[in-house]
């Protein structure tokens, strides 16, 4: 762990414009200070597989709280349970660029990745949603009023390819939907194919839409 927060801390300094520790704990605990004066803390996970809530409950039992918790690798996806109880404690959590995304909102433990954010939005207001739930970070649980729930995986890519929608599936499993996570960009035929073999669909926002009222 010591080696992945040494890492976080390295990567900081290329911030040191906009931000600087003043602090570091011995449980991987940082203290950022933004330029404008505010400053709060960071715990540093170094997880490889899975972020789950056995990783980040320990974070809390301590008196000086982190207000966002970060896992190096970027690419380990965290799961809903640790998602959901970092959020009620409450705290954010995210990825080594978005710290200094969590300072720039002055409320470091309300930030939430704004991809994510604007889809559980868009999909919570549909006529015909119940529940949005996190199955992973970029996954979602779509319970409806009418139809069975769907899985949906948000990915960022400008033309999705079917390499894009095989690396979805191997990286997060069942999905019954994948959708671009922006307007901008295509969808490959081949990844529309990919998607099929598999039982699932990909869309844009607008399909993924169309999708809900069936």
């Amino acid at each position: 762990m010591d080696n992945v927060t040494d890492w976080v801390v390295e990567k900081l300094s290329e911030y040191k414009d906009r931000l600087n520790i003043i602090d570091r704990a011995p449980d991987d605990v940082l203290v950022v200070r933004a330029t404008d004066g505010y400053s709060f803390s960071v715990a540093i996970l170094g997880v490889q597989n899975v972020v789950r809530i056995s990783h980040v409950q320990p974070l809390f039992t301590v008196a000086g709280k982190p207000q966002l918790v970060v896992n190096v690798p970027s690419k380990t996806p965290w799961s809903g349970a640790a998602i959901d109880f970092v959020h009620s404690v409450p705290a954010a959590f995210g990825r080594m660029g978005d710290i200094a995304r969590a300072a720039d909102t002055r409320a470091a433990e309300l930030f939430r990745d704004k991809n994510m954010a604007f889809f559980i939005n868009a999909l919570e207001q549909h006529r015909n949603v119940l529940r949005v739930s996190y199955v992973y970070d970029t996954v979602l649980q779509v319970d409806r009023k009418r139809g069975a729930s769907i899985t949906v995986a948000v990915i960022d890519t400008y033309n999705m390819s079917a390499e894009d929608v095989r690396n979805a599936r191997n990286h997060v499993g069942h999905f019954d939907v994948i959708v671009k996570s922006t307007s901008y960009g295509s969808i490959t035929e081949q990844a529309e194919a990919a998607a099929e073999t598999m039982g699932a669909h990909a869309v844009k926002y607008a399909g993924l839409m169309r999708l809900l009222v069936r």
